[in-house]
């Protein structure tokens, strides 16, 4: 984590707390916010733990980087979380993500037959943009997980082989949207029909897997 803010030198260093207790850090970390967040994280990490969030005064570190405050500071305090919950807490932002996008999807199903194609290929665009973050995080519990997380089955299927069904799916409706106006009728269609058979049942098969994931223990 790192902000844009500074102790003076001539000020005693501030006071350290990790997980409410006091930690001593390097004295040449003290000196800045940034450096001591980045001794806080390779603490945490010596822990099997990560950063979970800062604060400076009170303050949340985000603020005072938002701010661009150049104060001075007193007291730093962390809180870090362990592997486990990290993974908890990134199946469960996923899945609901991954939920979230699915209802979108159902209802684009009638609305792709209203709406005319240049609507058409703008909620696509916000839909690919979702799913890239949904696949951001399913990298992220990779990472965690490593090949364990292949290990689970997503509809009968390992992960990275419903992953590839995404591709196919989503190779298939960019050709449909790209049909000439004179094809735009029968292509929306089938548009619609992708949605609604394809796309939709792959996210909640996905929605499925996550929610596995998230009651199982990162050990």
């Amino acid at each position: 984590m790192s902000v844009n803010a500074s102790s003076s030198a001539s000020l005693p260093p501030p006071a350290v707390w990790l997980d409410g207790e006091p930690v001593a850090l390097p004295a040449t970390a003290t000196g800045s916010l940034p450096g001591i967040c980045s001794e806080l994280e390779l603490l945490a990490a010596s822990r099997q733990r990560v950063l979970a969030g800062v604060w400076v005064d009170g303050m949340p570190a985000e603020e005072v980087r938002d701010k661009g405050l150049g104060m001075a500071f007193h007291r730093v305090e962390a809180q870090s979380i362990s592997l486990a919950e990290l993974s908890r807490r990134l199946a469960g932002e996923t899945r609901s993500q991954t939920r979230e996008l699915r209802w979108a999807v159902e209802r684009a199903v009638l609305d792709v037959l209203i709406d005319d194609a240049a609507q058409n290929r703008l909620r696509w665009q916000r839909f690919q943009t979702r799913l890239r973050g949904v696949l951001t995080h399913l990298e992220m519990l990779r990472d965690l997980w490593g090949a364990r997380l292949g290990e689970l089955s997503v509809g009968g299927h390992d992960l990275d082989s419903h992953l590839e069904e995404l591709g196919r799916i989503a190779g298939h409706i960019e050709l449909l949207l790209l049909k000439p106006d004179g094809e735009a009728l029968p292509a929306v269609m089938m548009v619609s029909n992708v949605f609604e058979r394809n796309l939709g049942p792959w996210l909640r098969r996905l929605e499925d897997y996550l929610g596995d994931l998230y009651e199982r223990n990162l050990e």
